[in-house]
């Protein structure tokens, strides 16, 4: 069974895109066009399309940080490994990763863990922090090709940002949420699209404008009919 990786961009293509996206004013976190060049640059490394590395990593002390949403977008959509949580709740997550139909591994994270760890946000978030942990821990010991490099999440790191959390419940009610797995999934197509950067731009600002997801299917459509290959 072979992963599936993105395709890899040239340097030019990225400053580009970078230029475009700063320019977009969409991402709050992103002030220049050098910081979204090294954003865009850092998912490269690892395996990650550009739309989704704007919205999905942080540089945290020189280093690359993943989301625990985005790592597990890529380890379902890798075409050779899979995840399922066996448990999750304020005490621990476990979660077993599998190689087709075969279990690999299981990674497990407890609070007593993220208490020996100095795991942050653990009195508010505790189910995302150990989440976070239990599926970085996993991609490390047991699907460590589905990113071309060491990946970390921001709690690893020590950043007080907290990450979306793709298994448990909603803390804070919103109209709609795009799910990590369709803005990961769609931001590839708008990568491999005929669009040109000022039209990638639009159609990422459309995507996260989306209210619900028959306007998400709509833009799906469309992207799938401006496909290079």
């Amino acid at each position: 069974m072979q992963l599936v990786k993105p395709e890899q961009l040239p340097l030019n293509e990225i400053m580009s895109i970078g230029k475009a996206f700063a320019e977009s004013g969409m991402f709050a976190d992103t002030k220049s066009a050098a910081q979204a060049i090294v954003k865009i640059q850092a998912g490269q490394e690892i395996g990650i399309p550009p739309f989704a590395a704007m919205t999905g990593i942080h540089i945290i002390q020189g280093k690359p940080a993943i989301g625990a949403g985005l790592m597990a977008a890529r380890v379902k959509g890798s075409g050779k490994y899979d995840y399922e949580v066996k448990q999750q709740t304020e005490k621990i997550c476990s979660i077993d990763f599998f190689q087709g139909k075969k279990m690999i591994g299981n990674s497990t994270f407890t609070a007593e863990d993220a208490k020996k760890a100095g795991t942050k946000n653990m009195d508010k978030y505790p189910k995302n922090m150990l989440f976070a942990r239990a599926m970085s821990n996993g991609i490390k010991w047991f699907t460590p090709d589905v990113f071309a490099g060491p990946v970390y999440t921001p709690e690893e790191l020590g950043s007080p940002i907290v990450t979306e959390d793709t298994t448990a419940e909603v803390i804070e009610p919103v109209p709609f949420t795009l799910p990590p797995e369709t803005a990961t999934e769609i931001g590839s197509l708008i990568e491999t699209s005929t669009l040109d950067a000022n039209g990638k731009v639009v159609a990422a600002n459309s995507l996260l404008n989306a209210k619900n997801h028959g306007e998400v299917d709509k833009i799906k459509t469309r992207l799938l009919k401006l496909q290079t290959v």
